[in-house]
């Protein structure tokens, strides 16, 4: 198998991940009740940190 990924995470029987230790790295750190973006484009997923303004 090539391994073409930097980091990896195992789904939780209800459907939860945690975030690893170099994605959030990647991300500039993670802190409790920020939001993780998810994106879609030509196929691939993509994630990033992000802001939701509220409605």
């Amino acid at each position: 198998m090539k391994k073409d990924f930097f980091a990896l995470a195992k789904v939780t029987i209800r459907k939860q991940i945690a975030i690893p230790k170099k994605v959030q790295d990647k991300l500039g750190g993670v802190e409790e009740g920020e939001y993780i973006l998810f994106y879609e484009e030509n196929g691939r997923i993509y994630i990033r940190k992000g802001k939701i303004k509220p409605l």
